[in-house]
């Protein structure tokens, strides 16, 4: 465990020993998550495994339909609660 800075662009460094460990470099992704309470959580992610998995759990569901869905849904609660805004 290390103490770092962020810098004025909002960066900070990972030091040299965990990168190491984790094997991040340059093109390295990162999720990061607001837990509470000030707590961040920085997550290594691989973008093509990730998308090689949902691939797999989502094969035999229609996204486009769900998508569909749930624009239809989001634009009736805003016709609902502002009926001005589409006429």
């Amino acid at each position: 465990m290390e103490i770092v800075n962020i810098d004025k662009a909002g960066r900070i460094v990972i030091p040299g020993a965990l990168r190491k460990k984790l094997k991040l470099n340059e093109s390295s992704k990162l999720l990061i998550a607001d837990v509470k309470n000030d707590l961040l959580i920085i997550k290594k992610i691989n973008i093509e495994e990730l998308a090689e998995q949902l691939e797999k759990d989502f094969k035999n569901i229609d996204i486009d339909s769900i998508v569909g869905k749930v624009r239809s849904d989001v634009k009736e609660e805003i016709r609902k609660k502002h009926p001005s805004v589409f006429g």
